[in-house]
């Protein structure tokens, strides 16, 4: 039973986070993504959608809903499957030595803490209440909920802690110089900073959510149009609709767009970013889509809120930890 409520954990304090951020033909080749740019701890698609996988190096840190949500390693391969520390964890980035997470445990608010790849050495940086890590080149970008979910940012040792803008935010994306982010005091409209806090500025009308910074493009659930999938260029222009349903928990890796599609049960699409070659992946209800090393990392609701994955063309569908009992 307490391995079913540690899964079933996992699952309300992403949503909780997630939500609490909202208010204010032929078989095409498969996808081999899922690996962070250089200089990032993780991908911004996973960042979205709760960091709960990452991958460094020939390893899949992901979060433990068999083990109360707790940081585990493993070689692609599957073997040598390491714990890596005690706490309820998300938000994952991985950078050198050292994986960043949120420590979403009851008495520890949210707050930031970084663990070396062996687990043998575990810092708190800071009593922060914060949500959607981006750690980028030596400095970690995220939500604080401790002060109105104004964006900030600090140094990876916890130093030299900045406000970067006052404004209510989620779904962070730090590309380049920028932080682009949904804006909740102003209907979730997409926003960039630039990341020493001297400008704001709107980009979008429209309400996102599940925002995916690609290259020139901003890929987005437009909360304005049924929550269906968008594009828009990062300046503003070019703005299209991809889909005509519900597109949430978007993860966007090489050519394609993977989503959950809400007017089909939350089973997973993937789509080109040119809105041609949909395909659905699999039948399952599922929940807060990852990418690491070619496969799909997604919880399943059917499944107590486990974590699954398969590869990126909907094959080879499997648990990542069973069941025990």
């Amino acid at each position: 039973m307490k391995k079913l409520v540690s899964a079933f954990i996992l699952i309300s304090l992403i949503m909780a986070l997630v939500s609490g951020c909202e208010e204010r033909d032929t078989a095409p080749a498969e996808d081999t993504g899922g690996t962070a740019a250089e200089g990032y701890g993780n991908t911004l698609g996973n960042i979205t959608n709760g960091g709960v996988v990452a991958f460094q190096d020939g390893w899949i840190y992901y979060c433990n809903g068999n083990d109360d949500v707790s940081i585990y390693k493993v070689k692609i391969n599957g073997s040598n499957k390491t714990k890596l520390n005690s706490d309820s964890s998300m938000f994952i980035n991985v950078q050198g030595d050292w994986v960043y997470y949120t420590n979403i445990g009851q008495t520890e608010n949210n707050s930031i803490y970084r663990i070396t790849v062996n687990g043998t050495e575990r810092d708190k940086l800071t009593n922060d209440s914060a949500s959607f890590l981006n750690v980028v080149d030596g400095w970690i970008y995220y939500s604080n909920a401790s002060d109105n979910r104004y964006i900030y940012r600090m140094k990876i040792d916890g130093t030299e802690k900045m406000l970067i803008t006052e404004s209510f935010s989620s779904y962070l994306n730090v590309s380049g110089d920028w932080i682009y982010y949904c804006n909740g005091d102003d209907k979730k409209r997409i926003y960039k900073a630039s990341t020493d806090g001297s400008v704001n500025m709107r980009i979008s009308e429209d309400s996102a959510s599940y925002i995916n910074v690609d290259e020139d493009w901003i890929y987005y659930s437009n909360g304005s149009d049924g929550n269906k999938l968008y594009k828009v260029k990062n300046d503003g222009s070019g703005r299209k609709g991809l889909t005509n349903e519900e597109a949430l928990y978007i993860n966007v890796s090489g050519d394609w767009i993977y989503y959950s599609n809400g007017y089909n049960g939350f089973r997973v699409f993937r789509i080109k970013k040119d809105g041609t070659g949909k395909s659905i992946l699999n039948y399952e209800s599922s929940k807060f889509i990852n990418i690491a090393d070619g496969w799909l990392y997604f919880i399943v609701d059917s499944a107590s809120n486990r974590l699954y994955k398969m590869k990126t063309d909907g094959t080879k569908i499997q648990m990542v930890e069973k069941v025990e009992r």
